[in-house]
């Protein structure tokens, strides 16, 4: 779900490697026909060789271990090495795209802004964001798309907030962000890119001579000359990124498995005590982001009993990771359902640095809305619900109540 991936495209093309890139993940909450039939194939699939001489495979894993195994090796690479036009280049503080030691020193150094204690200190402005974004629903009377007003609302506002984004910026910026990834023109998209990233290199050039409480004021206080103003601004660009666009996709999405399935939910709401597990069933089944980008193998490796070799790539899924007896019922949806494992927030080194804030969001927003809300419906209940293209974007959700 947030793990460290590829989320700002907007200054470069999307990074296609091996075929993974191909596949349709997902019909609604559930794995395709197509990726169920890989899943049953086993835990390693070949998507496809090369026509080169060198004959490069691209794998695609499915098993929870192997992908486990894969995003925790050292003798994979998460640099973009080759394949689409960002080949060979590597997006200053994007931590996607470095691998030890480089990623080691850089993630050391954004990493305190996630500390427990200070996710607790900025719980209250959490709180008052869902809250606020509710009222304003709840005054518009339904139908609402949740969308825009609930995903959308929450995301960008918690994320500008914990990087210390003004108010009055945060609305120009999350559009620049939306449009530098769904504008279908790539030179509109380039260009929503290139006001996005101008703007966050302002904040850090603001930050350098003032540094507050907010993330860029922590790592400028605690690192200073340590990262460079364009790692900074990377990194801010990453995390606004995972956070404004992931979080406000797995919002939207855990509002349309309300509505499907209120009874469970009403126990969210009516017996907490008795499902303590409930975020991280929610966080398996959603899987809002269905795969990794590709790892490179840097020698000959043994996964399972596959062996790929040095140059092969291998493309962790996660939604089939997460959903391996789909579509049996023991795959189904659960609430209940005790410390469900999963990988939505991925593994390693990469494991998604903001795990903490999403989480966070994540339980406010939902539980909130379950009591705000407790006759939540699908407002055309006979329309089918859109979804973009890879990963889980749901386009439009009308909800009545």
């Amino acid at each position: 779900m947030l793990e460290e991936n590829d989320v700002f495209r907007g200054t470069f093309e999307e990074i296609n490697v091996g075929r993974g890139s191909e596949i349709h993940w997902r019909d609604g909450f559930d794995p395709v026909p197509q990726l169920h039939a890989l899943m049953e194939q086993g835990p390693l699939t070949v998507l496809g060789v090369e026509d080169a001489p060198e004959g490069r495979t691209a794998w695609l894993a499915t098993g929870y271990d192997e992908v486990r195994q894969v995003l925790g090796s050292d003798k994979f690479s998460a640099k973009l090495i080759y394949g689409g036009t960002a080949a060979g280049f590597t997006w200053p503080g994007f931590l996607t795209q470095y691998d030890p030691p480089e990623h080691t020193r850089l993630r050391r150094m954004v990493v305190s802004p996630f500390a427990i204690r200070r996710m607790e200190r900025f719980r209250p402005q959490v709180e008052q964001t869902v809250e606020a974004a509710l009222d304003d629903i709840e005054a518009m009377g339904g139908p609402v798309d949740f969308v825009p007003h609930f995903g959308w609302a929450v995301a960008t506002t918690v994320t500008c907030d914990f990087l210390g984004i003004p108010r009055d910026d945060q609305v120009d910026l999350s559009r620049a962000l939306h449009a530098s990834r769904s504008e279908r023109s790539g030179k509109r998209r380039v260009a929503a890119g290139n006001r996005y990233m101008t703007y966050i290199e302002q904040v850090v050039a603001r930050t350098r001579r003032d540094p507050g409480d907010d993330l860029f004021g922590v790592v400028v206080r605690e690192h200073g000359d340590e990262i460079t103003d364009a790692e900074l601004a990377g990194v801010a660009a990453f995390i606004m990124g995972a956070g404004g666009d992931q979080m406000a996709r797995f919002l939207a999405a855990a509002a349309w498995l309300v509505v499907e399935h209120p009874e469970q939910f009403a126990v969210l709401r009516d017996k907490p005590d008795t499902v303590p597990g409930w975020l991280e069933e929610v966080i398996r089944y959603l899987t809002s982001d269905e795969k990794t980008t590709p790892r490179i193998a840097l020698e000959d490796v043994r996964i399972g009993t596959c062996p790929i070799k040095a140059g092969d790539t291998v493309t962790p899924s996660l939604l089939a990771a997460n959903r391996p007896h789909f579509p049996d019922p023991e795959d189904a949806f659960d609430i209940t359902r005790e410390r469900p494992a999963h990988v939505a927030f991925g593994h390693g080194i990469h494991h998604c640095l903001g795990r903490p804030l999403a989480e966070m969001v994540f339980r406010t927003a939902v539980e909130a809305l379950t009591h705000r809300f407790p006759t939540l419906r699908l407002a055309e209940p006979e329309r089918e619900i859109k979804l973009g293209p890879p990963p889980f974007d749901v386009k439009a959700l009308l909800l009545d109540w």
